[in-house]
């Protein structure tokens, strides 16, 4: 009876879990969740061991006696001892055939050592007549230009991400992950089988979208995968999917195998328990799993939100001076410390009147405000990168590149205008200099007669 039992499958147990109340088991999981009972952790790929001297050697070392170990050793500790050398102990060798074995084991070490010195020695060896060949190529100096998208919003994101995180761990606790990052999932196409079972999916979908319990921001998702349709047998099926419940959902699929698993030795009885009882667990763990991450993602969202907006209310208005803005901060002071304030120095109010309150340029600045910026780089011939500036839009980075780019070419032309008007001075002073021509010629000249 056990031995029936141990092939067993659990399609129900896995398509229970697909197709339970809770839409999500279908469009979050992987067809991967879809398992045998005893698939839960398939066979690891083969991998190469490359056995190096060390692993050799402990192989040859784990094939001597304790008795042979424990004598290699003392001789080994005695070596530079003049009386242990003299002793019958120290001359006793090993069997014949594990010094032949260990032999190989060194003849193998210095072969490889051999070959890697040959191998560094061509390459420390300079091809001659490469570079006699490239003697008269022009070295380009021209610079390249490069444009970084700067994703503000997500970094809003990860720094209020971060505060929450500290927040939590002050306290002894955990922040959900709130990350709203998307994957694309390829869901099984291959033949007629996969396929019948994709078509069900999407229809479970279109059906759930309509539950009660179905969050507001997946039915568009849905509506959208219900209009695409499967595509026929064989073709790519990707849908687009929320990592961080991917990655939990997977996780929770790898625990049930795991429980699955142990189920190996139990009675029918009891495995018909497990199969009835587990979709609606997994059901609710779900539930509560995407409940938390929309949570704590629109959470982290508003709060970023709420910092753009808080650079936007910036108003030039309102304050002329920042003298303006200091007596503004004074008189809600004491509402905020419970205590007054002492009246603010005349002289330092005369010295704020005379500098505005919004300095030039920093009126609701693009890095505190803007969705997106472009970042600017010019990368020269030796791959160093400068940063020209960071920007609204893509045009306007470009055009920061061009406009640099212009300068640098003119620079480069007037350094080798100069470069050629210093050779025409000096090759002219060399004409002049007959006396110095004199006597190089005379050493040349001795020189070819000796």
């Amino acid at each position: 009876m056990a031995a029936s039992r141990t092939h067993r499958t659990t399609p129900l147990l896995s398509v229970g879990i697909l197709g339970c109340a809770c839409f999500l088991s279908a469009l979050l999981v992987k067809p991967a969740f879809i398992l045998n009972r005893h698939q839960g952790v398939g066979p690891k790929p083969a991998r190469t061991v490359v056995r190096g001297f060390k692993e050799d050697f402990e192989a040859w070392r784990t094939s001597l006696t304790p008795e042979e170990r424990a004598m290699v050793q003392k001789q080994a500790q005695g070596e530079f001892n003049k009386k242990f050398r003299k002793s019958d102990e120290f001359k006793k060798d090993l069997p014949k055939e594990k010094v032949e074995a260990f032999s190989k084991i060194l003849g193998k070490f210095f072969d490889n050592e051999a070959n890697d010195y040959k191998k560094e020695l061509e390459m420390k060896t300079p091809d001659y007549d490469s570079l006699f060949e490239r003697r008269n190529n022009k070295f380009d100096f021209s610079l390249k230009p490069v444009v970084v998208e700067i994703d503000r919003d997500a970094d809003r994101r990860y720094r209020w991400a971060l505060i929450k995180i500290a927040a939590a761990e002050a306290k002894g606790e955990k922040f959900p992950n709130s990350s709203p990052m998307n994957e694309i999932h390829a869901f099984p196409n291959r033949d007629e089988k996969e396929h019948e079972f994709s078509v069900k999916m999407v229809n479970y979908l279109k059906d759930a979208a309509n539950d009660a319990d179905c969050p507001e921001d997946f039915k568009p998702a849905i509506a959208e995968l219900v209009e695409k349709g499967v595509p026929p047998a064989g073709e790519k099926f990707d849908i687009i999917l929320p990592q961080v419940l991917v990655v939990q959902f997977n996780h929770m699929r790898d625990q049930i195998q795991e429980i699955a698993a142990t189920y190996q030795n139990k009675t029918d009885a009891e495995f018909a328990e497990l199969e009835k009882e587990m979709p609606n667990i997994a059901t609710k763990v779900m539930q509560q799993l995407t409940k938390t991450w929309i949570e704590t993602r629109d959470e982290i969202q508003a709060n970023a939100d709420h910092s753009k907006e808080w650079f936007k209310s910036q108003n030039e208005e309102r304050y002329k001076t920042k003298a303006d803005v200091m007596k503004a901060v004074w008189e809600v002071l004491p509402k905020l410390t419970g205590s007054s304030v002492p009246p603010i120095d005349e002289e330092l109010l005369a010295d704020l009147e005379e500098q505005p309150a919004v300095e030039e340029g920093e009126y609701r600045h693009s890095w505190g405000i803007a969705d997106k910026l472009y970042k600017s780089e010019a990368i020269d011939a030796f791959g160093m990168k400068y940063l020209l500036g960071i920007f609204e839009t893509k045009d306007e980075a470009l055009k920061a590149f061009n406009d640099w780019n212009q300068e640098y070419e003119k620079a480069r032309a007037d350094l080798k205008a100069g470069m050629e008007q210093w050779g025409k001075s000096e090759q002219a002073r060399l004409d002049k200099d007959t006396a110095g021509q004199e006597r190089i010629k005379a050493i040349l000249s001795e020189q070819r007669s000796r």
